[in-house]
Order: structure tokens, then C-alpha cells, then sequence
């Protein structure tokens, strides 16, 4: 199967980063119910948001944006672009696998796993706003 790539004008980051924190809100509702059932959803939430900030600076860079999910192929292609970023590939591998898998059934997120995916979330999604100029880096 193809991949098909976007082309879209830097006018567009604003709306992928709004899409980006409804994911991020979307997570946050999620967990103050503190539901088993919820887990994946949480996960799914996570990788979404992380994967539209992704895109976010990618096209801010330019850069076309191809329409995949992986994470770490995401950020491999923001690092050729973007001296400012670099992030650990395994961790942005678990965090993809952790949605896809958290999609079908025999598969269940622990409440081990959803913290630490929540928590690897965050710092990327941390470090992708200050890029993207939409919250200040702690001096």
C-alpha cells in the first residue's frame, strides 16, 4: 500500500495544534474517571496528540507530511529538518504501539503501562509546544 503524502501551508499549524489539545483534553477527562475500560482510550489519545504536534512542526518547517502514525518515523523526519529536536525512538515507538495495540481485542493497557505512556506524552508534547512557540521553556 502507498503512503500519501499532504502539502499543506504553514496557516495549518494553528488547526492541527487545536486538534492536538482537544486530543490532550480528551486524555485528561479520560483519566479523572480512573477506568480500567478507559485505558486504551487514554493511550489512543496520547499518540494522537503527539502525533498531530509532530506534524505541526513538521509543516511549520515546509515539510510534507506523510499520512502515517508512527511516531518515531514522524520525529526521524522532524530530526533531518530540525537541528532544535531529537527524541528517544523507543520510547515514541512504545507510545505507537501502545494505541495501536490498545485497538483491538487481547490486548489490554495496565495502569503501569498508561503512566508511563501518559508520562512519556507529556514531555514530548512539552518539548513540541515550546518548538512550535506556544509555551515558554522554563529558564
Amino acid at each position: 500500500m502507498e503512503k500519501s503524502s499532504m502539502v499543506e501551508p504553514w496557516s495549518a499549524v494553528p488547526e492541527w495544534m487545536a486538534k492536538a489539545d482537544g486530543d490532550w483534553e480528551a486524555l485528561e477527562i479520560l483519566l479523572t474517571r480512573d477506568s480500567p475500560g478507559l485505558r486504551d482510550a487514554v493511550v489512543f489519545h496520547a499518540q494522537q496528540c503527539v502525533e498531530k504536534l509532530l506534524k505541526a512542526r513538521l509543516i511549520q518547517l515546509g515539510q510534507t507530511v506523510d499520512k502515517i502514525h508512527d511516531l518515531a518515523a514522524l520525529s526521524c523526519q522532524l530530526e533531518a529538518v530540525d537541528r532544535q529536536w531529537s527524541w528517544d525512538d523507543e520510547e515514541l515507538a512504545d507510545l505507537s504501539s501502545g494505541a495501536v495495540l490498545a485497538r483491538y481485542p487481547g490486548f489490554e493497557t495496565s495502569a503501569e503501562e498508561q503512566a508511563e505512556l501518559v508520562e512519556i506524552a507529556s514531555r514530548v508534547r512539552r518539548a513540541l509546544r515550546i518548538l512550535l512557540g506556544s509555551e515558554q521553556q522554563d529558564d
